[in-house]
């Protein structure tokens, strides 16, 4: 009966296809009926795939790897998705201390070097197939979303102001009418004040259903052209055409809410 070094040398052989036919056949009737070394021919692979992919084979094994071993194309498939893997990674690939003073065994490489591809994907391969494409989508998605964003932030806003005046009441408001620019990525609502009475404001912008769309909290007066008023900011696409009314209160000293004026608006079509 042979050793497990033995075993694990013939496996390798095998890989590089440097058996003999007889010694082939002989050996896939012990892979068909032997679970374990079916176990530690996927184990194998896996180091040769690594090793390939690390430049740790001679000039002759990686000969027999690439004639021989990538030769099917699941197997190109595994070199071409471990190399992927690999560069997103490995940074997070566990690191072995090696023994500077003697050289491991072949049941030692086993045991204590087995790939990081088969320790994190199952054995099954058409399994871990999916779970290497389902892993880089998420990668390459997560990168994507990320230079997106990151795009959008650094992109300049358009930003469009229109003045709006509020009505001799507080309930009612004069109908202003205007377009919306298209090119247009911010409304800035200039509600004019007759008067600054309080340290804040909150602007609460409703459509013509009263649901609220947009508030801002914590607004200051300021100065425009000769006039004081509280700017709210809001995304042209929350004002599709329609009617609106932008609601301004002001904060007492007591930081109590106190209704100031309305201001009612209609956006037209372009």
């Amino acid at each position: 009966m042979k050793s497990q070094a033995e075993t694990l040398h013939e496996i390798r052989q095998y890989l590089l296809g440097t058996l003999s036919q007889g010694q082939v056949a002989e050996f896939e009737e012990r892979l068909l009926s032997d679970g374990e070394i079916y176990e530690e021919l996927l184990i194998v692979e896996d180091e040769l795939v690594d090793q390939f992919l690390s430049g740790e084979l001679s000039a002759t094994e990686r000969e027999r790897v690439e004639s021989h071993f990538l030769s099917t194309p699941q197997r190109r498939e595994q070199l071409r998705f471990a190399q992927l893997l690999r560069r997103y990674v490995s940074d997070h690939t566990p690191q072995t201390a090696g023994d500077a003073t003697s050289e491991p065994s072949a049941v030692a490489v086993v045991a204590k070097r087995r790939s990081f591809l088969s320790r994190v994907l199952p054995q099954n391969h058409a399994l871990a197939f999916s779970m290497i494409v389902v892993l880089l989508l998420l990668v390459v998605g997560g990168f994507w979303l990320a230079n997106v964003i990151r795009r959008r932030a650094s992109e300049p806003q358009t930003v469009w102001a229109v003045e709006l005046t509020p009505g001799l009441t507080r309930d009612e408001g004069e109908t202003h009418k205007f377009a919306v620019p298209t090119n247009t990525d911010t409304v800035r609502l200039q509600l004019d004040l007759t008067e600054d009475q309080y340290q804040s404001y909150e602007a609460i912008l409703q459509d013509a259903d009263g649901r609220p769309l947009t508030t801002g909290k914590n607004l200051k007066a300021q100065s425009a052209d000769g006039r004081t008023a509280v700017f709210l900011d809001v995304r042209r696409d929350l004002m599709p055409p329609g009617d609106y009314r932008a609601k301004l209160s002001g904060r007492s000293l007591k930081g109590e809410a106190e209704s100031v004026a309305s201001y009612s608006f209609r956006v037209l079509k372009n």
